[in-house]
């Protein structure tokens, strides 16, 4: 770059945020993981499952696509701010419910069909994981309507928050019962 400048001008860098950027990265990627190892293990004491717990802990990357992919859309960074507020609880819940209750349906199946065990215990829970996870998403539209730095501060963690709230419910209510047929 220098050698395209005309002569006499020189570029100089004032401020190196590679190794900030690096340090925010190491520490997303480190809380994913071990938020997702921690649900695993809470969902596997409380279900007695490990496969219950691995469906429902498959929310959590899948989430995090979904709210990158939207992140990336919206011109929101992928920083501590914006991926700092993701609540790992808020992204599993309706999983959670979704996985147990077909796990519950199928350990008291009587001969009927497998799959539509699995369809039945997940059209018992679809309304109530719906308008869960439309609340949560709710309670945040208030931080969007923040003006100045304040807005700038809050937006990017209320949208990154609500991308990824989505994501999880569209998990619940689409992929969650396909994998709990195939695997519980």
């Amino acid at each position: 770059a220098q050698k395209a400048l005309p002569a006499g001008v020189r570029v100089e860098v004032l401020y190196d945020r590679t190794d900030l950027v690096d340090h925010v990265i190491r520490t997303a990627e480190h809380n994913l993981l071990a938020g997702a190892l921690l649900v695993i293990a809470v969902l596997f004491a409380f279900l007695g499952n490990l496969r219950a717990g691995l469906i429902v802990a498959s929310a959590i990357p899948l989430s995090m696509l979904f709210a990158g992919m939207f992140m990336l859309e919206a011109g929101i960074a992928a920083s501590l701010l914006s991926l700092g507020a993701i609540d790992f609880g808020l992204i599993v819940d309706s999983s959670v419910i979704m996985v147990e209750n077909c796990a519950r349906h199928v350990a008291h199946r009587k001969n009927g069909p497998w799959l539509e065990t699995i369809r039945n215990a997940a059209i018992e829970v679809r309304k109530p994981t719906l308008f869960g996870e439309l609340i949560i998403m709710i309670v945040f539209l208030p931080i969007l309507a923040l003006e100045g730095v304040e807005g700038k501060l809050f937006r990017p963690m209320a949208l990154t928050m609500m991308f990824a709230l989505l994501g999880s419910l569209i998990l619940s209510l689409s992929l969650m019962p396909v994998l709990a047929s195939l695997v519980l």
